[in-house]
């Protein structure tokens, strides 16, 4: 419910909103406005990498994204390339607002949620979490845009999250 009210209340150019939304007696039908372009990580895979500049004009696009998620009192709480779309005109729509939560100015969330490479080393210690896990999901998708793999990978997921949460960013040549 909570993603429908958001999909609804949020009209913004850097976010999928809601058409519709009918139900029958087994399901609950969301109406989006269909985005052309198709996932963000789907282009960055036949890529490897993007240039600077196209990593510049996505980022501020999600950057000023979050910042009006955050204005309205939502942290996203998924934000990876899979849940970007780009439209026929090359900007960029956030997707998928099913782990969002609503979160005041003075309170942390305890839940322990997202996808494990983007996850900010607060939520792996469940110390309690706020909105600006947004602003971390963000630097590490910028490092895989310029980089070509998140700044923490390993298939192993234990040591995955004990390198977010201790270990140190390397910055290759590119």
């Amino acid at each position: 419910m909570l993603e429908k009210d958001i999909m609804f209340e949020c009209d913004h150019e850097f976010l999928v909103g809601m058409e519709y939304l009918f139900q029958n007696d087994l399901r609950l039908y969301f109406v989006m406005p269909f985005v052309r372009g198709g996932e963000l990580y789907k282009i960055f895979q036949s890529q490897k990498r993007f240039k600077e500049e196209h990593v510049l004009f996505y980022v501020a696009q999600i950057a000023v994204a979050i910042g009006y998620l955050h204005e309205k009192g939502i942290a996203h709480r998924d934000l990876k390339l899979e849940n970007i779309l780009v439209g026929e005109d090359g900007y960029l729509k956030i997707i998928d607002y099913g782990l969002a939560k609503m979160l005041d100015e003075d309170t942390e969330a305890q839940s322990f949620c997202g996808t494990p490479e983007y996850l900010a080393p607060e939520m792996i210690e469940r110390t309690g979490h706020d909105k600006n896990v947004d602003w971390w999901a963000l630097g590490i998708m910028m490092y895989e845009m310029l980089i070509g793999v998140t700044p923490f990978f390993n298939p192993n997921r234990n040591l995955l999250m004990k390198k977010i949460v201790r270990g140190k960013i390397l910055f290759p040549d590119r």
